[in-house]
């Protein structure tokens, strides 16, 4: 057994900082766009806030987070900045996953000390790239794409499936040693320094590689113990529940601040008609949320597997919203006239709003598997596979 290597971080520390850096990352959010990742200042702040630690073993000085304390951070820092937390809902997945996962002198060099390494990567849902087995480790090639925090990330982790035997390893790299490709120039999310990287003939010792797969653990947080997708699905709802949040935050100011002025659309009988409903729908997906993952974590701390019911509630609860977040960026697009055409707070969440309802794993084709499942007219024995659901064949 591992000993601790530094104090367990502490997830409410974690929420101070992101309430102490907040007037920071509103004031660098512009530069942030325009550079299309993190300023320098922000960087720091983010790195000093623990947040990237969240999921790290507690031998390295992580918090091994729960699912609740997982909704709580991330969607504290969408509040504060879309794109900065969907930056950091990656790195900390990743990180957590590889420090849980490489052998343990790997992952106490990478880990373990006061300058800790940063993953990036997709490698759980994209095998795409190729392993050639060689002395000592293998030879990798293989190109990703769509891959947020690149730009600051220490490490990458290539999801790779080896020619000889199709086995599905993921390798562990510095990204110095691979070609990135700075092409991140999309509607929103702008400052998640979210690029292509590709590898040619790159050697990768044994000892920095790993299978995937919960199975495959050595150490760190029960929520690892699910499947990616459904770690992906809890920082989904909880950024979408951030983002909405504040896109009514913003309203709420403008509406209080043209207020008298009866005849403007932010003022109308109509518009408050209308926030009220939004506002209950973010309230109510948060409450649903949380009672979801609330269930989630009691299970984890059983020992126990959701069950399908529980996994489409899990999906579910999170594609709600992240709809919810899409209809709130129609109701400020609506009633907000030029505040969200103009370069700004408002513009940029509703910018941020729309580019992450697109995540695969909260599309509608997701909620109808849901009403699939909760129907009953699936026959037995369907599952979810990573994100979409596996019906068996017709005996």
């Amino acid at each position: 057994m591992t000993t601790s290597i530094h104090p367990t971080l502490d997830v409410n520390n974690v929420l101070a900082a992101i309430d102490n850096i907040y007037d920071l990352l509103q004031a660098e959010a512009e530069d942030s766009e325009r550079l299309r990742r993190p300023t320098p200042a922000v960087q720091q702040a983010l790195k000093e806030s623990g947040v990237f630690q969240l999921l790290l073993p507690v031998e390295y000085g992580g918090a091994e987070a729960g699912p609740l304390e997982i909704i709580e951070v991330i969607s504290r820092l969408s509040r504060a900045d879309g794109s900065l937390a969907w930056l950091a809902r990656v790195l900390t997945s990743e990180t957590g996953y590889a420090a849980a996962s490489l052998p343990e002198e790997t992952a106490r060099e990478l880990f373990g000390g006061e300058d800790k390494a940063l993953v990036a990567g997709l490698a759980s849902m994209d095998f795409s790239g190729t392993a050639r087995r060689v002395d000592g480790g293998y030879i990798v090639d293989g190109e990703w794409q769509y891959v947020p925090g690149l730009s600051m990330a220490t490490h990458v982790d290539l999801g790779v499936t080896v020619e000889e035997t199709g086995e599905r390893i993921i390798c562990v790299v510095p990204r110095s040693s691979l070609r990135v490709t700075d092409n991140w120039k999309m509607l929103g999310l702008l400052s998640s320094g979210t690029l292509d990287y590709s590898a040619w003939e790159l050697f990768v010792p044994d000892n920095y590689t790993f299978l995937p797969g919960p199975e495959n653990l050595r150490r760190g947080a029960d929520i690892l113990r699910l499947s990616p997708s459904a770690l992906a699905t809890l920082n989904q709802g909880a950024w979408s529940q951030g983002v909405g949040e504040r896109i009514l935050d913003e309203l709420k100011q403008l509406t209080q601040e043209n207020r008298g002025h009866s005849e403007r659309d932010v003022t109308s009988a109509e518009f408050y008609a209308e926030f009220a409903r939004h506002y209950s729908h973010v309230r109510g997906t948060g409450a649903l949320l949380r009672e979801i993952w609330g269930e989630v974590n009691d299970n984890l701390e059983r020992g126990t597997k959701p069950d399908v019911e529980l996994q489409t509630m899990m999906r579910l609860a999170a594609a709600l919203s992240t709809r919810t977040v899409l209809e709130i960026s129609h109701l400020a697009h609506r009633f907000a006239g030029a505040s969200v055409m103009r370069n700004g707070v408002l513009q940029r969440f509703f910018r941020d709003g729309h580019a992450g309802t697109q995540h695969r794993g909260t599309a509608h084709l997701v909620t109808q598997q849901c009403g699939e499942i909760l129907s009953g007219t699936l026959p037995e024995g369907t599952y979810w596979g990573f994100y979409d659901l596996v019906v068996p064949e017709p005996e």
